[in-house]
């Protein structure tokens, strides 16, 4: 006990690590999904023939996207889903808000490989990646 009360500092600071090391795949389980950055998003997409889906509002999507992305609002997801039945053997990059919804709800559909795209388009323009726009 005496060991313990001295070191309580340290304990502290292995429990605090232990925790932060853990975090994203708690993370992961609990959002249905993982996050890719731009290199592996672009990969997937040209490697593995991924599908962009497009989360965001209408006005977001028309302003900038990713080329070739699936417009999808999140509030629409749940009624639309079915457009995207003939997608299920490919792998799925969701851009844009709710996206732990959306992978819920992917996944409930059938969809097996889902990752969003960490930082959103936000990421992709300021990687300098080309856009389409309306």
């Amino acid at each position: 006990m005496h060991f313990v009360i001295q070191n309580l500092g340290y304990i502290g600071l292995m429990i605090v690590s232990g925790g932060m090391l853990v975090w994203p795949e708690i993370d992961r389980l609990v959002n249905g999904g993982s996050e890719v950055g731009i290199t592996e998003a672009t990969l997937l997409m040209n490697q593995k023939r991924a599908v962009v889906i497009d989360l965001r509002a209408t006005e977001d999507f028309q302003r900038a996207r990713i080329p070739g992305a699936r417009h999808l609002p999140a509030a629409e997801l749940a009624t639309r889903i079915s457009e995207l039945t003939k997608l299920k053997g490919r792998p799925l990059v969701l851009v844009g808000s709710r996206p732990a919804a959306a992978i819920r709800a992917l996944r409930t559909a059938g969809f097996t490989e889902i990752v969003q795209l960490k930082g959103g388009m936000a990421a992709w323009l300021e990687a300098g990646l080309p856009t389409q726009k309306n």
